[in-house]
This record gives structure tokens, C-alpha cells and sequence, in this order.
């Protein structure tokens, strides 16, 4: 019989038959639940679990998925970092913004009592702070932080729906099997996104106020531990050096950038003073939280001293935006582990850069090294496209 891949999950397949049931398949090739054609149109079935009349295939597939990953979790695959901070903003956006179908369907369910229901009010708690964290997978502190905090969503989510039977289940099951696929996907697409990030999320900021955002998530972090109570952990010394950063021009500079550094190191240091104590307690809040802000202050440090080389090159090259302008018109290659890089305009390489003996970065025709891989990198690419100016003009005369 014929298969094809469902739109929305591509791992998972439809296979067709000639009557009116056909099968969602799973990666390994095992049917995981069925599509049944009715009056009209489709629906799903797995297990107790009957979805709503769809118009396509497609459509009732993707609700089987959803139906499967809710009971049984995402396939055992690699899973796929995000391509940059704005594709994982908006699908870590998809969770609160299940947040109106679960109060109108929870409203049927329970009448006048949905709100009262414990694990409704840990799931609309749950959303409102994921909302709050949307900004946070600018960084990879951040995805693993709020890869973390789904779970505040994805655990009373999961026990709602074990626990709902009858005509509760029938009004309840889709709409936590959605939520519930979001959260888990969001999870394991962050974590992937933490260990392998993109070009936005590792090295310099590539815009002046690049890390306003992560200051902000900083920021929510410490209120976060201010609020989480936490017996034996002395906080005075992280409260002292979050209190001594600056509150605005993170970035504005070099003399910032490296001046905002040298805070966060002492936020860093406190951090990790803070959480001696807590290794002996696992997975606690205050553990947790300490965590985060010691790994999100070294990471913004690190990155803003890498925004400090290029703001410092900047004053051979041209403005930052001259830079950001010749790096986008080439293809800057994954660097080596000696740190070489290569630079290519089409099928022409002008590279590579390479770190010279004093920790700063040359390149072929370079004599006076830049501080920074992206100062020498333009520098190579801005020197190629002045040569084929001077080559056309020459050619026009």
C-alpha cells in the first residue's frame, strides 16, 4: 500500500488503503493509530481517543500524532536544533498560546469548577511563566531554562489527561495532546539547540542591543531566586553583584561591553559560591536557578567580550554594520579546531583567518592583525570587492 509523510511530523507516515481506515505509522514502521473517513471528512482514533472531523488526511493524521506523542512521547530520533533564536521563539510561543482552547474546554469539562481542578491552575501557572520566557532562547543558558520550565506545563498536562475518563476525556484529550506534543517537542528541539546553537546564539552580538535579552532573563532568574525559598544558600553576594550591573548601553561599546563582563563575572563567581551548598540537594529550585545564572552570566561575559574585539576592529573597518554588511556577502566556513576559518565570495577563497601568535587574527594580505576573526574577515572581504571595482573601471576606460 502507498505511504506519504504527514506535513506537520514528518517521521510519522500515513499509509493508505482502498477502504475507509488507513494507518498513521511511526518511525519504525509500526501503526501508532488510524484515520477512519466519515461523512464529510476525517478523523482520528488511537487507543480511547477519537479526534475531531478533518477535511484532509493530513489534518486527521497529525491529530493521531499528537493523540500518539501525548501517551507515549516523541520518537527515540535526534532531534533538530532550531535554526536560529526567532524559529525557537515562536514555537516556544505555541504553548501559552493554547492557553484560551484549555479554559473554554476545561469550562465544559468541569463547569464552574475548571479553575478549581489542581492540575488546571499548575497548567494555566505553568503557560504564564513560559510566556514570560519567550525572549530567553537568545541564548543557550536560556533554551536550557526554558527547556526546563516546560516542564511546569508538560507534568500536570500529562496527569490531567491520565486522569480524565469518559465524556471529560472526549473534550479534553485533543486539546492537552497538542499542548503536551508542543511541550515536548519545544524540550527536546531546545536542548538541541543549547548543544549545538546557531550563529545567533554563540560569539559576539550581532546587534547593539543584542543583549538586552539576556540581561532581562538574567534578571528574571534572580527574581526567581530571591522568591524561591532556599535554607542554607547566602544570597547577599549575588544580590550585591546583580545589583552593581549596569542598568542600560550593555553593549554600547567596547568600554561597556568589557565593563558589563567584568559584572557579570562577579555575578558568575557569586553564583557558584551560592550553590556549594545546594550539590547535595539534586534537582532543587534553588539548585536549579543558581545553575542558570552562574551559566548565563559567563555565557553573556563571554559574548560580550567577543562584541568587544569587533567593536574595537570597527575602527579599521568601518561601523559595526559595515562588518555585519561584508560578512553577509560571504560564506564564512565551521571554524577548525586551530581556529581557522575559511572566507569564500562564490567559488573565490579570500581565506582563511587564522589566530596569530599574540591571540589576535590575520589572514592572507593582512600585515597588521585585527582583534577579532569578523574584523579580519571583512577586511579580506571589503579588500576583494575594492579589486573588483578597480577591475571594472579599469575594464570601462
Amino acid at each position: 500500500m502507498d505511504t506519504e509523510p504527514l506535513d506537520a511530523f514528518p517521521s510519522f507516515r500515513l499509509r493508505l488503503a482502498d477502504g475507509d481506515t488507513h494507518d498513521v505509522l511511526g518511525a519504525d514502521g509500526r501503526p501508532v493509530g488510524q484515520v477512519l473517513a466519515t461523512g464529510g471528512g476525517h478523523f482520528a482514533r488511537v487507543g480511547p481517543d477519537r479526534g475531531p472531523t478533518r477535511q484532509s488526511l493530513q489534518g486527521a493524521g497529525g491529530d493521531a500524532v499528537m493523540f500518539h506523542v501525548a501517551r507515549h512521547g516523541l520518537p527515540d530520533e535526534p532531534a533538530a536544533a532550531y535554526s536560529g533564536a526567532p524559529e525557537a521563539r515562536v514555537a516556544v510561543s505555541l504553548v501559552p498560546l493554547q492557553r484560551q482552547e484549555l479554559i473554554d474546554t476545561t469550562a465544559r469539562a468541569f463547569t464552574f469548577y475548571a479553575l478549581r481542578q489542581p492540575h488546571v491552575a499548575a497548567i494555566l501557572s505553568g503557560l504564564e511563566i513560559v510566556g514570560a520566557e519567550r525572549d530567553a532562547v537568545r541564548s543557550r543558558a536560556g533554551c536550557r531554562r526554558v527547556a526546563r520550565l516546560l516542564r511546569l506545563v508538560q507534568d500536570p498536562a500529562q496527569a490531567l489527561l491520565e486522569e480524565s475518563t469518559g465524556e471529560t476525556r472526549e473534550w479534553l484529550a485533543l486539546p492537552l495532546a497538542r499542548l503536551l506534543t508542543f511541550c515536548h517537542q519545544g524540550r527536546v528541539r531546545l536542548e538541541a539547540t543549547a548543544e549545538q546553537p546557531p550563529a545567533d546564539l554563540h560569539g559576539r552580538y550581532t546587534a547593539r542591543h543584542g543583549a538586552d535579552a539576556d540581561l532581562a532573563t538574567l534578571h528574571r532568574i534572580w527574581q526567581d531566586l530571591r522568591s524561591t525559598p532556599s535554607r542554607g544558600v547566602d544570597r547577599s553576594g549575588i544580590d550585591a553583584a546583580m545589583d552593581a550591573l549596569p542598568t542600560d548601553k550593555f553593549a554600547g561599546s567596547a568600554v561597556s561591553c568589557r565593563a558589563t563582563a567584568a559584572r557579570l563575572e562577579v555575578v558568575r563567581a557569586a553564583a557558584e559560591e551560592a550553590a556549594a551548598p545546594t550539590a547535595d540537594h539534586g534537582q532543587s529550585e534553588a539548585g536549579s536557578l543558581l545553575r542558570e545564572l552562574s551559566a548565563l552570566s559567563a555565557e553573556t561575559g563571554e559574548r560580550l567580550e567577543a562584541t568587544a574585539l569587533v567593536l574595537d576592529d570597527s575602527r579599521r573597518v568601518g561601523t559595526v554594520r559595515d562588518i555585519n554588511d561584508a560578512l553577509g556577502l560571504a560564506r564564512l566556513g565551521v571554524p577548525a579546531g586551530s581556529g581557522e576559518q575559511s572566507v569564500r565570495m562564490g567559488s573565490t577563497e579570500l581565506g582563511p583567518v587564522r589566530p596569530s601568535a599574540d591571540g589576535r587574527w590575520t589572514g592572507p594580505g593582512i600585515t597588521e592583525p585585527f582583534h577579532s576573526p569578523e574584523g579580519a574577515a571583512a577586511a579580506l572581504i571589503l579588500a576583494h570587492l575594492a579589486r573588483e571595482e578597480a577591475l571594472r573601471q579599469n575594464r570601462t576606460l
